[in-house]
């Protein structure tokens, strides 16, 4: 059985697919979601990743937040995309934004 055959990964899975990668929000089938992509660092290497979810600590902010990694074939993918994420609204989705580039700045910098 593959990873993404086993009941508690799609349970994992389904639940982070309906949770704010910001605020933790639940987002429920009937609200409006955001999503966005993202670029990885080209030193690390998601490929035994693709289409799974991966966490991301935030130093900066003390927090860890979950993407998921588009698969080859995926619209994300082709367009550029090494990582997908799911927001409850569009403050929370800059704010996201907002860490991800203050941390990319702050440590590759280093």
């Amino acid at each position: 059985m593959s990873n993404l055959d086993d009941p508690e990964e799609k349970f994992r899975r389904d639940r982070l697919l309906h949770t704010c990668a910001w605020c933790n929000q639940f987002i429920d089938e009937e609200s409006e979601a955001f999503g966005f992509g993202a670029k990885a660092s080209p030193t690390i290497s998601l490929e035994d990743k693709e289409g799974q979810f991966v966490s991301l600590d935030l130093a900066l902010e003390d927090k860890t937040t979950f993407a998921m990694v588009p698969p080859p074939e995926s619209p994300a993918r082709q367009a550029g995309y090494d990582l997908m994420f799911i927001t409850c609204s569009q403050s929370c989705a800059e704010e996201l934004k907002n860490a991800l580039e203050l941390e990319r700045d702050v440590f590759e910098n280093n």
